[in-house]
């Protein structure tokens, strides 16, 4: 009898429970969080905003000169605190791209608008993602260029006759390039145009940007006057690989920390924007520095830049705002100048949703020697729009980040306006999934929708309707059975309708439970995805809590607590189930380059692979090849061999978990196993041979097209992911959960969908896989079967033990109900002189209920006061003479709840469909999900 002895309580085992930033305040996790302006500012008060000793150069940030941008401590802070994940950011004045790039790596969605065209390039390098193809080009461009520094001709007009179509059109050219520079500048916007990858191109054209103002007379980068210097051959390609070189550096270090980018770049006048361009009361948060009264000259500044990109500096010129030389040609003034600031008001306060917030960081101005107070109009201007006022920050300006126009290098502080837009009550529309739903799927689509957005209204078409405060109404992105959200005329997808299509804007019709890695290995009597994450709502889960599945198997509430927002853990004593949660959870947090790569070389050397294979069995352990020799044709064997070598040489940790778990989910197809058959039963017809690069090339290509595909989302994700750890172990004994650092009162609500008695034999289902990648014969799987709560098989010394145990009534053990059934089934059997298998039976299932009688116990020590559990069983059958007896696990696993000192609060019944498998008449198709609290 398994014993349940108490956790340590306080240790430094347990995890933490706070989500800390990396932005200088703490990050808002809820929803309702921000409809509380007051706690939100005092948050961002005790702030030091002025970041004096901060590194303001990081990642990408100054990949490229840029004047007066904001410094990226400034958005983080403020999309930390006035945003959740998912939401969409809007900077109207988006310049280099600092916001959007900070949006990006705190997992925000983000549009940048500038009426700049470079700065629009350079934002969209800053948060690029460089592919294989991206590398390839920048290669070959690099491998041209050191070709051609051998091989200049001595008379540089030769290249600027042999690239004339590619050289900038800049008038009197002679006064602002030596022929050296601009030869070689056409040859290089030449090499450029024929790169292939559109990333590539941006890459290099921004190299080449950088180096404009260096290979030509301008004095500096703020001084516009012709400097004569000299510039030998060679020299500007040569700063252009070294440009080149550090942006591609810049950029790699970056992508990795913007993994969920979902990012939108328009080179645009914020003041004439479009609904096409961007929806009415669609933006969750703004946060933007408009340019200042008087202070810099963007077209001015980056004039020659401009040229050489193909861009006419006098259309940005026309539509600056606050340029200096503007104010001189129009005298427009400071009256101008806030007309078109208010102009970009209007257009915020029509983009941003009711009760969301904008962040305007804005500097005094200064026109005719007059100090105008920018943030007074500024203020006035947003009221006159719809927009209140919540408070004023002030900040110091650094000297080295003040304007290079006279006009503006007097002003030392900088005021960061909040604002938000009025609240007021919205109606919402939930509309259901477009596939068929089971009866009880739509009964929790309401529960869940009650429960995280308050009371919802039926509708004949299915829909549901609510009346609430829009930031709470934002939470309906979280629901599982509703997939579409209508405000007003404004549609959206729930973040559970872009995980099952893998995009944001495509729809289906069909159901998919093997959405994201759920469908990575075939795993009988799994858990369904949609009901865990459905169970995880209806009973309140907040962001970041802790989660236990004690039968984990496959993962699947592992993985739906990951994409959730939760940090799960799980155990499992079927080594196979554990390496299918490791790499469905562990794939997932891995840089999508690293798996990409090893993608990339696992495929190159199956595709230089001849049709011989080595007759080799080095990577199977030698105590299985007599048992994996009876199950596999030879040919076969030598390919899974050499396909294992492949995987191992090329990949670790989780990539390689990947690429063998899919391995593991063909080898029934290339067995002798009867693929249709639960139990092991060889083909009437054996193998000589299969398919097995192929098979295992198009599995892990599906497979990777569904990572591909939710890299490609993650950026709408309303939550933060947190790493899931899973352990290898039996349930029933407490170190187990010490190894996952789990104690006492640390985990908020357990979900689980235990195996069911003696309904499923997992581990001779999975004795192929359990062979090849575990190296476990029949001697090493037998005492894992035994142990499995729930297992077929008992060895003859256990079966004595507890049919001992169960026939004494005055045990303790189990409480005295189940003890009486199971004492009462043991001789109804006996007198019926039924075989071994049902003789079995009754301590099986003493077996079973006391494995699940420590499981339980242990959860509920592991819980805090008020955690919550969901237990997801259903009843099974046996046959004693001619009757159709029930076995009532439901009702035991509860008895023996109550009995650990858990409270019922909630049962749902739930009706499952069953897979085409032979043996079906013994499934379970009801089940209940006993909901449990621990007072």
């Amino acid at each position: 009898m398994k014993t349940l002895t108490p956790f340590p309580t306080g240790t430094n085992h347990a995890p933490n429970r706070e989500s800390q930033s990396s932005s200088a305040v703490q990050e808002t996790i809820d929803y309702e969080e921000l409809s509380d302006p007051i706690q939100l500012m005092k948050r961002l008060k005790v702030v030091d905003w002025d970041f004096t000793d901060e590194d303001t150069g990081y990642l990408s940030h100054d990949i490229h000169p840029y004047p007066a941008k904001f410094i990226p401590q400034i958005p983080a802070t403020l999309i930390s605190a006035l945003s959740v994940r998912g939401d969409l950011v809007l900077d109207p004045f988006g310049g280099s791209g600092t916001t959007a790039l900070e949006a990006a790596r705190l997992g925000r969605r983000a549009i940048s608008i500038d009426a700049n065209p470079l700065g629009t390039l350079i934002a969209r390098v800053k948060t690029s993602k460089v592919d294989g193809a991206t590398l390839q080009d920048l290669r070959s461009i690099r491998s041209a260029l050191m070709t051609r520094l051998v091989n200049l001709p001595n008379d540089p007009q030769y290249l600027i006759e042999q690239f004339q179509q590619d050289l900038s059109e800049i008038p009197n050219w002679e006064k602002w390039f030596p022929p050296t520079s601009y030869g070689e500048l056409g040859l290089l916007k030449a090499l450029i145009r024929r790169l292939e990858s559109p990333v590539a191109r941006d890459i290099c054209l921004l190299a080449l940007s950088r180096i404009v103002i260096r290979v030509s007379f301008q004095d500096s980068e703020t001084r516009y006057a012709s400097v004569p210097k000299d510039i030998g051959p060679g020299v500007t390609i040569q700063r252009f690989l070294r440009s080149l070189s550090l942006i591609a550096e810049r950029t790699h270090e970056t992508s990795a920390q913007l993994q969920y980018g979902v990012l939108t770049f328009l080179t645009a006048d914020t003041r004439y924007l479009r609904p096409v361009d961007i929806e009415d009361e669609s933006i969750d948060l703004v946060v933007t520095s408009p340019p200042y009264g008087n202070a810099n000259d963007y077209h001015l500044y980056h004039r020659f830049r401009l040229l050489w990109l193909g861009h006419d500096p006098k259309a940005l010129a026309r539509v600056e705002i606050g340029s200096h030389l503007r104010n001189q040609r129009e005298g427009a003034g400071f009256d101008g100048y806030m007309r078109d600031i208010s102009a970009c008001i209007s257009v915020i306060a029509k983009a941003l949703k009711p009760g969301r917030y904008a962040a305007v960081v804005i500097g005094d101005a200064i026109y005719d020697g007059k100090m105008y107070n920018s943030s007074e109009s500024l203020i006035a201007a947003a009221n006159a729009a719809g927009l209140e006022l919540i408070d004023v920050i002030t900040r110091s300006i650094h000297k080295t980040k003040r304007s290079f126009v006279s006009a503006g290098r007097r002003a030392d502080k900088e005021t960061i306006v909040i604002l938000r837009k009025q609240v007021r009550t919205v109606t919402v529309l939930l509309h259901p999934p477009r596939y068929r739903m089971w009866s009880y799927e739509s009964l929790l689509r309401v529960r869940e929708a009650s429960t995280l957005l308050g009371r919802v209204s039926g509708m004949n078409d299915g829909e549901l309707s609510l009346t609430c405060d829009p930031c709470k109404a934002t939470r309906a992105r979280r629901l599982v059975f509703t997939h579409t959200i209508v405000q007003g005329t404004r549609f959206e997808n729930s973040w559970q309708r872009i995980l099952e299509n893998g995009s944001a804007t495509e729809t289906s019709s069909r159901k998919d439970p093997k959405y994201v890695t759920h469908g990575l290995h075939a795993y009988k009597g799994k858990f369904y995805p949609q009901l865990a994450k459905g169970l995880m709502n209806i009973l309140g889960t907040r962001n970041g809590a802790i989660v236990l599945d004690p039968f984990c198997g496959s993962g699947t509430t592992l993985l739906e607590g990951y994409l959730n927002g939760l940090r799960t853990y799980g155990c499992d004593i079927h080594p196979l189930a554990v390496k299918i949660a490791r790499a469905k959870t562990g794939i997932l947090v891995v840089d999508p380059r690293l798996v990409l790569e090893s993608f990339s070389i696992l495929m190159g050397k199956i595709n230089e692979r001849g049709k011989l294979f080595p007759p080799k069995m080095d990577e199977l352990p030698f105590h299985a090849h007599e048992e994996i020799c009876h199950w596999f044709p030879q040919p076969v064997i030598y390919k899974l061999n050499w396909i294992l070598e492949r995987i191992r040489a090329a990949s670790t940790d989780a990539i390689e978990d990947f690429f063998e778990v899919v391995l593991s989910d063909i080898l029934r197809e290339v067995s002798q196993q009867d693929p249709a058959d639960l139990r092991i039963r060889r083909r009437k017809e054996p193998l000589v041979d299969a398919n097995v690069l192929g098979l295992f090339t198009e599995r892990l290509t599906l497979h990777m097209n569904r990572l591909e595909r939710f890299w490609s989302v993650r950026g709408y994700s309303p939550y933060r992911f947190w790493e899931s750890r899973v352990q290898e172990g039996d349930s029933t004994q407490p170190f187990v959960y010490r190894k996952m650092g789990l104690d006492a009162g640390t985990v908020d609500l357990v979900l689980t969908s235990p195996p069911y008695a003696t309904a499923l034999p997992y581990i001779d289902t999975d004795r192929l896989s359990l062979l090849v990648l575990f190296g476990m014969n029949s001697t090493a799987r037998r005492p894992v079967e035994e142990r499995i709560t729930g297992s077929r098989e008992i060895s003859k010394s256990e079966l004595k033990k507890f049919e001992t145990e169960m026939l004494d009534l005055t045990s303790a053990n189990l409480p005295s109900e189940i003890g009486t059934f199971i004492s009462e089934l043991y001789r109804r059997n006996l007198q019926a002189g039924v075989g071994f298998r049902r003789r079995n039976l009754p301590a099986l299932l003493y077996r079973f209920f006391c494995d699940m009688k420590a499981s339980i116990g242990i959860c509920h020590q592991l819980l805090a006061s008020g955690g919550k559990a969901g237990i997801v069983i259903g009843d099974s059958h046996t046959t004693v003479g001619e009757e159709r007896l029930k076995i009532p696990t439901t009702h035991f696993i509860r008895l023996l709840a109550i009995e650990a000192g858990f409270e019922e609060i909630d049962r749902i019944a739930i009706a499952v469909s069953t897979e085409n498998l032979k043996h079906i008449k013994n499934a379970i198709r009801e089940n209940t999900a006993l909901i449990l609290s621990k007072p």
